[in-house]
């Protein structure tokens, strides 16, 4: 699949583990003193910043920005892939436009529009729904947060580097004992040549001592 961020594998690991029910629920970690105002029809979400002391506007927003950038973008892949399912409560809609968050109502504050009408879309599209988890996610987060195919493909790897090895290691042990035995044989040779030096030796003094 790819690679995922540390809070893309906590917000995994939220749906997982049933604190991801829906998106308020996935994301309340993060969204303290922020509130979201979502209007279905229109597709549009503004962000409501409590204006606490201290607070770097500049910094926040790039911060809920990303959360919901992430979160949203982790439902439709995981859905699309069927590690999870998202479905309407039609008897439960809340009415449009409506709020939700942790910004405190009536307290001076900072409303920010998101800009990216595709993150919008999916952005309000799941504030209405619930979200239902599959046994696939929780072995894809028990795997190490890979999918099946990756796990396959990385014993297979395995697998064929072992062969690899035994390989490498076959060959380097028949070129050093042919090595060895190369070696070997003109040491054999040499000692038989002395040896029949050494008969011809004792034969020619025999011959020259015989009367």
């Amino acid at each position: 699949m790819r690679v995922f961020t540390k809070d893309e594998k906590i917000l995994l690991t939220r749906i997982r583990d049933g604190q991801g029910r829906n998106l308020y629920s996935l994301i309340d970690h993060w969204i303290n003193g922020v509130s979201f105002q979502v209007n279905t029809q229109t597709n549009s979400v503004d962000f409501i910043f409590q204006n606490n002391p201290g607070l770097n506007i500049i910094d926040r927003i790039k911060e809920i920005q990303t959360i919901v950038i992430q979160s949203v973008n982790l439902i439709k892949l995981f859905e699309d892939k069927g590690y999870i399912f998202t479905l309407i409560n039609a008897n439960q809609l809340p009415p449009n436009p409506f709020t939700f968050g942790q910004a405190t109502v009536n307290d001076p504050s900072i409303q920010y529009h998101f800009p990216d009408p595709r993150i919008s879309k999916m952005f309000c599209e799941y504030s209405v729904r619930e979200i239902f988890v599959t046994p696939e996610l929780d072995k894809f987060i028990r795997d190490g947060f890979i999918t099946r195919e990756e796990v396959r493909a990385n014993r297979q790897w395995c697998t064929t580097m072992a062969a690899l090895v035994v390989a490498i290691i076959t060959l380097l042990l028949s070129i050093y004992y042919k090595f060895s035995d190369t070696k070997t044989a003109p040491n054999i040779d040499f000692e038989n040549q002395k040896t029949i030096n050494s008969s011809n030796i004792t034969l020619t003094q025999q011959l020259f001592t015989t009367p």
